[in-house]
């Protein structure tokens, strides 16, 4: 059984990873807070059952990726309400700075790339790159061999770097 110490210090060291992880994979940061946060709870709901030889940073991404599945699969029936026109005074709004609107841009495009990428190959690479989990945890997470993570990987690498090279123009002319 996890004490709560024990817990506290698995949070510190997966909620971050995992949050990363689901906006990485198309969740708004407030959305994958809440997820994370919802991960943890069923984590400790279960708490009697783990042990700290058991993979929780595994267990935690599983959970969260069925949290997120149920999420939308609830969110796609909901109806949206319509946005009322609220009156803003242009004179209390903050201007970005350009380098704060050169970082959303490049967020953005990293955003759409990731996006573009099939699922398996999206879901290899942000469990590894962000995730920040092994090849062999994602292999047994995903029920798949390792070499076929290590392909999803090495080709979702080359995918970016295709919807990507426009940016290197950009970098280099600063």
């Amino acid at each position: 059984m996890l004490t709560i110490q024990q817990m506290k210090d698995l949070y510190n060291e997966i909620a971050p990873r995992l949050t990363n992880y689901l906006v990485a994979n198309g969740e708004s940061y407030e959305s994958a807070k809440d997820l994370v946060q919802d991960t943890f709870i069923k984590l400790w709901s279960k708490r009697e059952q783990f042990s700290l030889d058991d993979n929780i940073s595994a267990m935690s991404f599983t959970i969260a990726k069925n949290l997120r599945i149920d999420k939308f699969r609830r969110d796609k029936f909901m109806v949206e309400q319509e946005e009322f026109d609220v009156v803003v005074d242009q004179s209390t709004l903050i201007n970005p700075t350009e380098e704060e609107e050169y970082l959303e841009y490049i967020r953005n495009c990293l955003k759409k790339a990731l996006d573009e990428l099939p699922e398996e190959l999206r879901e290899c690479y942000t469990l590894f790159n962000i995730g920040e989990m092994s090849i062999k945890e994602i292999a047994k997470q995903l029920s798949i061999s390792e070499s076929l993570v290590k392909v999803r990987i090495h080709r979702a690498k080359e995918k970016l770097a295709d919807s990507l090279s426009y940016l290197k123009n950009l970098v280099s002319e600063d």
